[in-house]
């Protein structure tokens, strides 16, 4: 008996143990969750008044712990009403975006990098790297968002009339060199490429790229490929020298006479040839948009 009784005190003090083991590791456990803390983001009315003219549905929000990244998705505007979890009691760095293609390296944000859609040309837009503390007295961040791009566009100079009457092509390939295709929100450094575009009849012959700004970086110039069912039949002789330097919210409209022969490696007439300078005729205008 008294076997017995030894016995099932020391089961129930092995039960005890493991209660208080299975107790203590549950309480480990739950206090290594980190404390979040829900902020609101606001937008603007200009902000908000933009979105509704670009038919723009969805920001990107992305939150940042130093470099590191703790938040970062496409949250539907909700009328501008939108809310994050976040670590308490830190002091955190966010930015929005909105009609950027794609973000790439958004684990940091010293190398985040925001790319337009080429195909799409939309005006993207981009709040500035604002910071904030998590805590109990903040429960809202407020945001600009504005547009980060130019726009550079090529018409010919010929009139309506003249332009309807060209036989010698079908097609205008135009080739910007140097668009800023990439933005480092962080740094403001852009990533530049050739964009080449097209344009026919129906548009008069005239199109357009969007760039991030390039300012301090390599300028634009444009080289025109004529095209005739399908076959390049003419094209500049060199890149034309157009200097563009992309600035937010500026519009560059270039203009040359396409038909001017004097700009083509080949005559389209075959017996003549315009004897004008390379530049003259070429126009450059600038607009604020």
């Amino acid at each position: 008996m008294k076997h017995l009784i030894n016995t099932f005190l020391v089961l129930c003090l092995f039960l005890v143990s493991c209660s208080q083991n299975s107790d203590e590791e549950w309480n480990s456990d739950t206090s290594n969750v980190p404390e979040v803390q829900t902020v609101g983001f606001r937008f603007t009315r200009a902000s908000l008044e933009t979105f509704a003219a670009h038919g723009i549905t969805e920001i990107g929000i992305y939150v940042y712990l130093s470099d590191s990244l703790v938040y970062g998705e496409n949250l539907p505007l909700n009328d501008g009403n939108l809310e994050v979890d976040v670590p308490l009691g830190e002091r955190l760095q966010t930015f929005a975006v909105a009609n950027a293609d794609r973000l790439e390296r958004t684990d940091s944000l010293s190398k985040v990098i925001l790319y337009q859609d080429l195909q799409a040309q939309k005006e993207i837009y981009l709040s500035e790297v604002t910071e904030f503390m998590s805590d109990r007295t903040v429960s809202r961040v407020n945001l600009e968002l504005k547009r980060i791009v130019g726009q550079a566009t090529f018409q010919p100079a010929e009139s309506g009339e003249d332009i309807a009457a060209i036989t010698q092509f079908d097609r205008l390939n135009m080739v910007f060199t140097n668009v800023g295709i990439g933005y480092m929100v962080n740094t403001g450094e852009c990533i530049q490429e050739d964009v080449e575009v097209s344009a026919d009849l129906a548009s008069g012959f005239s199109a357009s790229v969007y760039s991030f700004p390039t300012t301090g970086q390599n300028s634009t110039g444009l080289d025109l490929i004529y095209i005739k069912d399908g076959q390049e039949v003419n094209r500049t002789k060199r890149v034309l020298d157009t200097n563009i330097t992309f600035e937010t919210s500026k519009h560059t409209v270039v203009s040359i006479p396409v038909l001017d022969e004097s700009y083509l490696q080949e005559s389209f007439t075959r017996n003549r040839i315009l004897k004008t300078a390379i530049n003259q005729g070429l126009t450059i205008k600038e607009y604020n948009f």
